[in-house]
């Protein structure tokens, strides 16, 4: 799995931060982030689609913690978001899980 994914010349992109000696151990999707004049585009579902692509392929387990940029996304919005990528998780600790899907 790749640590950056970068599309639409670099309008979009993801970084996950993994170890590469502990292939058991969760990657953390550490930020998605999409240039403010480039939002409601789909680029962002873009790359975070990507990565999930990957992880499946390779069976990681995603993590995350729902942080809201300050011109971004309300917190709701972008747990609703990754939610449509399967991240589940409470809002007690903000943090989200995606097991990765066999069989596709």
């Amino acid at each position: 799995m790749r640590n950056l994914y970068v599309l639409f010349s670099g309008a979009a992109s993801a970084s996950v931060l993994s170890d590469p000696s502990d292939t058991d151990r969760p990657v953390i999707l550490t930020e998605v982030v999409v240039h403010p004049d480039d939002r409601g585009k789909g680029w962002g579902s873009a790359v975070l689609k990507l990565v999930c692509e990957d992880a499946d392929r390779e069976g990681i387990t995603l993590v995350l913690s729902v942080e809201p940029g300050p011109t971004g996304l309300s917190y709701e919005a972008l747990k609703a978001w990754y939610e449509r990528y399967g991240f589940t998780g409470d809002t007690e600790d903000d943090v989200m899980v995606r097991l990765p899907v066999t069989g596709q």
